[in-house]
This record gives structure tokens, C-alpha cells and sequence, in this order.
């Protein structure tokens, strides 16, 4: 498939696609008209909820996940980004609800989540950045049209729509022998365009571990990524427009040793019906599907890492999901109903002593959820208002776990898991209110909830000796939340933001630890020597306190500062069945991190530096493993050599400062996020 999908990509850079509409072409102008009155789709209503908007255009982050962070408190489950990041840690928390891989933020793209059916991760290398038009940051809980899993914000990715005939051809070269190929064509009609695309990326990786720690058997991150996306729209009337889109995926990874590898191939496809007037009934229909195909070996070194041995191989994960919405607003008025489905399982392998798996296992399930709900907002000089209601139906069901013996095929486990259902509401109200012309007041209550995947219901996984169980019996996450704070706009270009937070999340979902190696437990098997076992776990109670400052300095017409910083005090504050870890910060929860960047345009083109602060935290539930805090400094430039024709240099992690993702019970330190430049020239046409 590969090999199919370079053959494509390079007749994508030598040919073009007929317009749509080719002797009828109209001008850029009048595109750009009709584009603005459709949009992507139809507007949220988000009256008082902080919302952060990101340029991601003049970055030097590689990936988008990355790009994120510019915003303090949002990040994957570890420090680690998608370049050496397993994917299964891939899932985006904020404002300190605690990480977890699957993550507590929903990511759209134009309203289609990106959340994984069977783990709820993102694959954040399956996003073409040049795609992008806009990232739209929600924070807090999220209701209504962005649907349940939203608990702790919503992520809102909006496609680029062209509006001429073009396209782009793009290379980069950089560290760790990196090379990527990106090409686009577009083409315009009067009714509709066409837009292909397709992104190459190859890289040997950086070591994960220091020279210090390594062995002989410590190899590179490498990984292989290759994607292909078709979009299209068509305008039927003035009011009416389709949208579809097709995206491709594959990728392959390996982890640090030879036999720690992992694939991940991924088909999905989304069409949408929208109907968009001034003043008039407007409604929505969208649909989608996904199909993703995952493949994962867990191994651990030995021998003072002279020799490797896979302990866990997840032959065959497979996933699919899919969904439906249907909108309709009217004079600040709207209703709806969503249904979602995801289904998934892993195959897998495992008890390895030395001579081979002995054993293998099959779990996995079936999860669907069902909402509706109801917004209404208003508007006028004295301020704007809003409340959203949703009421979520959700059933797993079909889930099982059983374990044979390889030699002979007997059944040593059949777990029958019970089908599980339940209610679950979320809303949220919000208050924007004018205290002068250019200072307003904003505040909102919320209640948020996200039920568990299936990953964490039924697959279990290990990090070298550090094994964590699954949980069939798991509870949904709900969060509840209010907020106030003031946003200022003043006319000589500076803007600002604060806001106070204060949220308590309710079984919240944790890896929880059952005990120390070596030894045998019933529940997880052998632990060896400076190992852990740990279970997911609804723990009670974590209240959460949190302070968010933003700045905004426009120096000029061309240059501008951005600041932004987020404190955050989270505790455990309940858990019954585990009273030690009561007052204890939630794990990969730092209490401070900043963001600053500076830019600025030049006639020959435009130069960025960032900085970006995240404090100490913990890589485990007994606050034992800490992780110092850590400053790095980001740069990047843009030379136009000529029209259309530009030279781009990004470097991340200026100083190369050492960045510890995650750190072992036996001190073993995984190291992320390390200096990485990138030359790149991009033409468009």
C-alpha cells in the first residue's frame, strides 16, 4: 500500500484534475463570496467559554499536536510529542483534569471527530498542516453539537476551502536524516472545487534514551508516514452546498528497539448536506465513517540492555466508528440529534519466558451513544447569552475477554462482561456582559461527562516491565465546572485575558498501581524485578483550580507579541478504594506552564521565536517518579525567493534542552522532544 501510494503522489506532482466546472470559471472574488455565506458548517454558539484562536501558518512546530501547546495546559499524556509519542498516548487533556492516552478533549475536523473509534487518540501525523485554515481552541466542558466526549474542551479543526485554481509543491530535509514530500492541486468551478492531496514523511528518529542509559540493542525512533486526502464541494443552490471528503493513512513506527514496532493503517470518509440562509431556517446533515487497522509489539530489554525480548504482541487491533448529526437553527433557536458507534478488539500474544508466546488473548467490545440536544443563544447591546442542554443515551455491549494456550488451544480464560447502559446529561450556560467599551465580563457553568473507550475497558498494555490492566467495570468521567473572567480589547492593538476556573471531575478514569515486582497477581500475572502492575480505575473525586492569563501586543503592522500562562492546582480529593493517593496531583499534571512567541513580518519575509515553560510533574499515580520543569525555545523563518517560491528554516528545541517524557521505577528516563530543525522549500502555483 506504500509503495501504491508513493506511485500516487508522484502523478499527482506531474498531471492536474480538470475544474469542475471549467468553462463557466469565475473569479476569485466571487468565490470567496459564496464561501463566506456557506462556511464549513454551521456556527456553535460558545457565549462565555474561553476561546483561543491559533495562526498556524508562521510555526516551527512539525505537527500540529505540537503546534497546540501554544496554548499552556493542552498536550498529549506525556511531554513526548507525535514524532516519537506512541500513538496510544496521542490523546489531548487540559487545564489539568489529569492525562490519560486516550485524552479528555475532542479534535474535530469541520465537525467529524478525529478521536480513534476503539483508543480515542488522535493521529496527528495523518494531518496535512497545509489543509488547515483554521485551530480553533474551546476550553472547559463542551455540549450540545460538539457532542459528549468533549469533557475538558474541544479542539476545532477547519479546512482550508480554495478559491482559485493552484497548488503547492513542498519538500523539507532536516535532523535525524528526516525528509518529507507534500503536493496539492486545487481546482475551482463555478459551482464547486476539487482539492487532492498527498504527504510523504520518512525518518530515522532520535534516541529515546540518553547515550548514558542506552545498550547495544537501543535503536532509533523511526517512522514512515504516508497520506492522501480528496475534498470537494458543490454548491447546488444559493443556499444549499455538499461537502465530502476522503482521507488515507499509513504509518510505521519503531520504538526504540527492533522488536518494539508498531502500523497503524487508516481509511475514512465523511459527506455533509448544508443549508445556510441570513435569517432563515438553517440546518446541517453530516455523516461519517472509519476504519483503522493497528498492529503493536511491547518488548523489553534485558541483560543490561544487551538483549531484547517481546513481551506483548498485538498482532491485530482493528477499529471502526462511525456517525451521524442533524442540526437545524432558527432565530438563535437550535435542535439536534447525534448517534455514535465504534467498535474494536485486540489479538494479541503473550507470556513470553524466553522460548516464544505461549498464550493469546481476545477482548474487545462494542459502544454506542445516542444524544439530543437543544441550544438557544441571544444577543443585543446589553451583552450575549446562551444555554445548551444534551441528553446522551450510551450502551457497550458485545464485550468479551478470553484467553487460550497456544500449544494446544485450551481455554484459560472466558470472561462473560456484562452490556452495560446508562443516561447522561451535560449542559452548559453562558454570560458575556459589556462592563465598558473595551473590558466585558464572561462566565459559565458547565457539566461535561466522556464515557471510557474501548481500549480502556478491555485492552491491557505494557511499558518495558510496567504492566496496567484493563477495566471492564469502569464508570463515565463527568466534569463540572464554572468559570468567570474579562477579556479586554483596547484600539492600540493590545488585548488581554483572564480567567479563573474552578472544576470537580468525578471518576475520573487513572492507572492505578495494585503492586510491585517480582511476583505473581492474580490479576495481571508475573511482575518482574522493577516492575509495576497497575489497573484503570475510577478514582472518586479531583478538584481542580486553575488561573489563565492571556496577552495579545500588536508592536506594529507587522510585528506582534504573544503571551499566555496557566496555573493549576489539582488534587485528589476522594477515592475510597485507594485513600493513600488522596491529596496527591493527578498524573503528567503540571501546576505551571507559559507561552510567549514574538513575529514579525519583513518585506522578504517573516521570522518567529517561541518560548514555551512547562513545570515539574509526576509520570506516576503515587507522585514517586518526578519530572523536573523545562524551558524551550523554538525559531523558524520564511525567505520568499521568489513569487510563490519560499525557503522556510525551523528549529525546535533551540538549546537541545534534555526533556524527560517519562522515567521507569528502575530511573530508566525517556527522553522527548529533542532539537529537530527542518530546511523547506515550497512552491505554489
Amino acid at each position: 500500500m506504500a509503495s501504491l501510494f508513493r506511485l500516487c503522489l508522484g502523478a499527482l506532482l506531474v498531471s492536474g484534475c480538470p475544474a469542475l466546472t471549467a468553462a463557466d470559471a469565475v473569479s476569485k472574488s466571487d468565490v470567496i463570496e459564496e464561501i463566506r455565506v456557506s462556511g464549513n458548517r454551521l456556527p456553535v454558539s460558545a457565549v462565555g467559554q474561553a476561546k483561543t484562536t491559533l495562526d498556524v501558518t508562521h510555526n516551527a512546530s512539525l505537527r500540529l499536536d505540537e503546534q497546540l501547546k501554544q496554548v499552556p495546559g493542552i498536550g498529549l499524556f506525556r511531554r513526548a510529542n507525535s514524532l516519537t509519542a506512541h500513538p496510544t498516548t496521542q490523546g489531548l487533556s487540559a487545564r489539568g483534569v489529569g492525562a490519560n492516552g486516550a485524552g479528555r478533549v475532542l479534535v474535530t475536523l469541520d465537525g467529524v471527530p478525529l478521536n480513534n473509534p476503539f483508543g480515542g487518540w488522535v493521529y496527528w501525523s495523518s494531518l496535512n498542516q497545509r489543509n488547515i485554515a483554521q485551530v480553533d481552541i474551546f476550553k472547559g466542558g463542551s455540549a450540545s453539537a460538539f457532542g459528549p466526549q468533549g469533557l475538558a474542551g474541544t479542539v476545532a479543526l477547519s479546512s482550508t476551502v480554495p478559491v482559485e485554481n493552484g497548488g503547492h509543491l513542498a519538500t523539507e530535509y532536516g535532523a535525524f536524516d528526516s525528509y518529507s514530500l507534500s503536493a496539492g492541486i486545487d481546482r475551482v468551478g463555478q459551482n464547486g472545487y476539487l482539492s487532492l492531496s498527498g504527504r510523504h514523511f520518512d525518518s530515522d528518529g532520535p534516541f529515546l534514551l540518553s547515550p548514558e542509559q542506552r545498550g547495544p540493542i537501543d535503536i532509533r525512533a523511526a517512522s514512515d508516514v504516508q497520506s492522501a486526502t480528496a475534498r470537494g464541494g458543490l454548491q447546488l443552490s444559493d443556499a444549499t452546498r455538499v461537502a465530502g471528503s476522503v482521507r488515507y493513512f499509513d504509518e510505521q513506527r519503531v520504538n526504540g528497539l527492533s522488536t518494539a514496532n508498531n502500523s497503524t493503517e487508516s481509511l475514512e470518509g465523511s459527506f455533509r448536506v448544508l443549508h445556510q440562509t441570513p435569517d432563515k431556517l438553517n440546518w446541517e446533515l453530516l455523516g461519517y465513517y472509519r476504519s483503522t487497522d493497528f498492529a503493536n509489539v511491547f518488548a523489553s530489554a534485558r541483560d543490561g540492555r544487551t538483549t531484547e525480548r517481546p513481551v506483548l504482541d498485538q498482532f491485530d487491533v482493528p477499529g471502526t466508528g462511525g456517525g451521524l448529526l442533524a442540526r437545524v437553527q432558527l432565530d438563535g433557536f437550535e435542535v439536534g440529534i447525534e448517534g455514535r458507534y465504534g467498535q474494536g478488539e485486540t489479538n494479541e500474544r503473550f507470556r513470553n519466558l524466553g522460548q516464544g508466546f505461549t498464550r493469546q488473548r481476545i477482548a474487545g467490545g462494542e459502544q454506542r451513544i445516542v444524544g439530543v440536544f437543544a441550544d438557544f443563544h441571544s444577543e443585543g447591546e446589553w451583552g450575549a447569552f446562551s444555554i445548551s442542554t444534551r441528553l446522551d443515551r450510551y450502551r457497550t455491549f458485545n464485550g468479551q475477554r478470553r484467553e487460550l494456550d497456544l500449544a494446544d488451544g485450551a481455554v484459560l480464560r472466558q470472561d462473560g462482561i456484562a452490556n452495560r447502559s446508562g443516561s447522561e446529561f451535560s449542559g452548559r450556560a453562558g454570560l458575556q456582559y459589556p462592563l465598558t467599551a473595551a473590558v466585558t465580563l464572561n462566565a459559565a457553568a458547565y457539566r461535561s461527562w466522556r464515557l471510557p473507550t474501548i481500549n480502556e475497558f478491555y485492552r491491557p498494555f505494557r511499558v518495558v516491565n510496567d504492566i496496567t490492566e484493563a477495566n471492564p467495570n469502569l464508570r463515565p468521567e463527568a466534569l463540572y465546572g464554572a468559570e468567570l473572567g474579562v477579556s479586554a480589547s483596547f484600539g492600540n492593538g493590545v488585548r488581554g485575558k483572564a480567567t479563573y476556573y474552578r472544576n470537580r471531575f468525578d471518576d475520573g478514569v487513572g492507572n492505578i498501581t495494585i503492586g510491585f515486582g517480582p511476583g505473581f497477581f492474580p490479576l495481571g500475572g508475573f511482575v518482574p524485578t522493577g516492575g509495576v502492575l497497575r489497573q484503570r480505575a475510577n478514582i472518586d473525586r479531583i478538584d481542580i483550580d486553575g488561573v489563565e492569563l492571556e496577552g495579545e501586543f500588536q508592536l506594529s503592522d507587522s510585528s506582534e507579541v504573544v503571551v499566555r500562562y496557566l496555573y493549576t492546582d489539582s488534587r485528589i480529593s476522594r477515592f475510597a478504594a485507594n485513600p493513600l493517593l488522596i491529596g496527591l496531583r493527578p498524573v503528567q499534571t503540571p501546576q505551571h506552564s507559559a507561552f510567549g512567541s514574538v513575529r514579525h513580518s519583513f518585506p522578504w519575509g517573516w521570522l518567529a521565536l517561541q518560548g514555551r515553560y512547562s513545570g515539574s510533574q509526576f509520570d506516576d499515580d503515587l507522585n514517586q517518579r518526578k519530572l523536573s520543569g523545562v524551558f524551550t525555545t523554538n525559531v523558524a523563518a520564511g525567505y520568499e525567493l521568489a513569487d510563490k517560491l519560499t525557503l522556510s528554516l525551523a528549529v525546535e528545541n533551540l538549546f537541545d534542552r534534555e526533556v524527560v517524557s517519562a522515567v521507569s521505577s528502575t530511573g530508566l528516563q525517556t527522553l522527548a522532544q529533542q532539537r529537530f530543525w527542518r530546511v523547506g522549500l515550497e512552491l505554489q502555483f
